[in-house]
C-alpha cells in the first residue's frame, strides 16, 4: 500500500504541466545528484547493513522512481537535503499598478517581471525562485486584481490570481502609501478570513513618495485615502489584524532597500532579521500583531513548511530564456508607446 501511494505521489508531481507549480522546466542533469541506493532523503548515509528492512525498502523504491522518471529538470528523491530545509509558495497579491513585479524583482535581485508605471502590465502568473542555504521561496507574481472583468483576458489574469491565492502557503499583500485596498471584496474577504490559517504580510509600496506628496491636495483628502507611513500601516493592522507583518518599502529603489531587505529576510526565516527590521527605524505602531513587539529568525522560520526544494538550486524562474527576453521587449513597446 504505502509503494502505492509513493507511487501515485511521484507520478502526480511528474506530470505536471509547465504552467503549474510543481512543473521542472530548468535544464538540470539528473545525473548531478545521482547517489548510492543507501543515501537516505535527508542527508545521513548508511550502509544497508545498518538499515532497517523498511529503510532498505524505502531506498529501493526512491532508487527504481528516479530510474522509471529519469527526465530533464527532475530532482531526483535521494538528494541530499537538511531536514530543516523548508520550501513553499508565496502569492504577492494587489491593485493594479502597486509595484508587485518590481517588488519580486528586488526580492530575487534579478529582472524577471515586466515593471512599469502602467497597470495591467503583468498577465500572466509568474514564478521566481530565491533558494538559500536553509529554504526556498517560489514566488508567484499576479496581474493586478480588478472587480469586474471586462473581457476574456481580464477574466482569465483573475483566474490566476485566484488560482494563486489557493495554493500559496505565504501571502504577500501589496498596497501603497495612499493604503490602495484589492477592489475585488469577494477575493479580499478570503485573504481576511484565512489570515490566522496562512501567514499573512502586508508591503507598503512606494514609501518614497512620503516626503513628495501634498496632503492638503484634493485627491489626498478622498475618505480612506493615506499620505503617511504611519496612517498607511494603522489602516492595514485594521484590515489585517493578524498579519504577521506590515513593512513600508520602496522597492523602487531595488534589492537593497531597507524594507526590500526586511521582507526578503522575513520570508527566508533570516538570518539577520531583528537586524534588517531595526534598519527601518523605530517601530511604527502596528507593524507587528497585537502584543508582538519584534520578530526573530525563528518566528519567521514557522511560515514556510519544511520540505526538500522543489526546484534546483540554480533555477531562477520556470520560464524559458525566450520568454524573458520576450518580456523585456515587452518593456520597450509599452515605455515607446505611451512617451
Amino acid at each position: 500500500m504505502a509503494r502505492a501511494v509513493v507511487m501515485v505521489w511521484f507520478c502526480a508531481r511528474s506530470t505536471c504541466s509547465l504552467s503549474e507549480p510543481f512543473a521542472f522546466s530548468a535544464p538540470i542533469t539528473n545525473t548531478r545528484y545521482k547517489a548510492r541506493f543507501s543515501a537516505r532523503l535527508f542527508g545521513t548515509s548508511k550502509s544497508k547493513d545498518d538499515m532497517s528492512e523498511k529503510e532498505i525498502k524505502a531506498v529501493d523504491i526512491r532508487s527504481e522512481l528516479d530510474n522509471a522518471f529519469d527526465y530533464e529538470g527532475r530532482l531526483p528523491s535521494t538528494r541530499s537535503i537538511s531536514p530543516d530545509f523548508r520550501s513553499g509558495f508565496v502569492g504577492i497579491i494587489g491593485a493594479p499598478n502597486m509595484g508587485k513585479s518590481t517588488l519580486l524583482n528586488a526580492l530575487i535581485e534579478m529582472d524577471l517581471c515586466v515593471a512599469t508605471n502602467r497597470p495591467q502590465t503583468t498577465r500572466h502568473s509568474i514564478l521566481g525562485v530565491l533558494t538559500t542555504t536553509e529554504s526556498q521561496l517560489c514566488f508567484l507574481d499576479t496581474p493586478g486584481v480588478i472587480e469586474d472583468p471586462a473581457y476574456k483576458l481580464q477574466e482569465g489574469m483573475m483566474e490566476a490570481v485566484k488560482g494563486v491565492l489557493k495554493s500559496s502557503d505565504i501571502r504577500v499583500i501589496v498596497t501603497d502609501l495612499f493604503s490602495t485596498p484589492i477592489p475585488d471584496d469577494e477575493l479580499f474577504s478570503k485573504v481576511q478570513k484565512s489570515q490566522k490559517q496562512k501567514p499573512c504580510i502586508v508591503v507598503v509600496n512606494k514609501c518614497d513618495l512620503a516626503d513628495k506628496v501634498n496632503p492638503n491636495a484634493k485627491v489626498n483628502s478622498e475618505e480612506g485615502r493615506t499620505v503617511t507611513i504611519v496612517d498607511a500601516v494603522a489602516k492595514w493592522r485594521g484590515f489585517l489584524p493578524d498579519a504577521m507583518a506590515i513593512i513600508p518599502v520602496s522597492a523602487s529603489n531595488g534589492p537593497n532597500d531597507p524594507g526590500v531587505v526586511a521582507v526578503r529576510r522575513l520570508l527566508t526565516g533570516g538570518p539577520g532579521l531583528p537586524a534588517a527590521l531595526r534598519d527601518l527605524g523605530r517601530p511604527v505602531p502596528g507593524m507587528f500583531a497585537y502584543g508582538v513587539k519584534g520578530l526573530t529568525d525563528e518566528d519567521a522560520k514557522l511560515m514556510l513548511p519544511k520540505s526538500p526544494p522543489l526546484y534546483d538550486e540554480e533555477t531562477l524562474t520556470d520560464r524559458s530564456e525566450r520568454y524573458v527576453k520576450k518580456q523585456s521587449l515587452w518593456i520597450g513597446l509599452i515605455c515607446h508607446s505611451f512617451q
